[in-house]
């Protein structure tokens, strides 16, 4: 019986780790562009988690695709919802800069993390837009799947090279 009871918190924390991915590809649509540039503003979120959030997923995906990668800066001034982990960026803002490079695709992200009584996740949420038509061609929103962790820091970079790898993969 004792047994039991030293299962049932180690049980309730990993069913609490267990966040659903989301995975929506038209690979149809995907394969209708001829793909030479791709843009990439820096990824919104958690503040202290953009930049290398960014940083990882334009170096995952460069090393396994062969379009030119263009990678951007902030699209929007960080106002108090960016700041506190608000919504991705505007679609339309981000297709008028992707427009500025001639890029074909504009990829957005953003990167989050969660932290309750020591149980750490992170998480990152992609948009896949076709620049010509404004259609989101893939999305993706993935958690770390870590069941442990150091930092949170940790849970999103993992969180991001999965996203960077599935993306890849529609991208070949």
């Amino acid at each position: 019986m004792r047994k039991f009871f030293t299962v049932i918190p180690l049980l309730l924390a990993l069913i609490g780790c267990a966040n659903p991915s989301i995975v929506r590809v038209k690979a149809a649509e995907i394969e209708k562009i001829k793909i030479s540039k791709i843009f990439i503003p820096r990824f919104e979120g958690r503040p202290e988690f953009v930049e290398e959030s960014t940083e990882l997923f334009v170096a995952t995906i460069e090393k396994q695709i062969s379009g030119l990668i263009i990678q951007g800066g902030g699209l929007r001034t960080e106002s108090t919802d960016i700041i506190a982990g608000g919504n991705i960026a505007p679609m339309e803002l981000a297709i008028v800069k992707a427009k500025e490079v001639n890029a074909q695709l504009v990829i957005l992200g953003k990167v989050t993390s969660h932290n309750t009584g020591g149980l750490l996740n992170g998480f990152s949420t992609i948009k896949v837009i076709n620049v010509a038509n404004g259609e989101i061609v893939a999305s993706f929103h993935r958690p770390s799947g870590l069941l442990f962790a150091n930092s949170e820091h940790q849970c999103v970079m993992e969180a991001v090279g999965l996203t960077a790898d599935d993306v890849a993969k529609v991208l070949k």
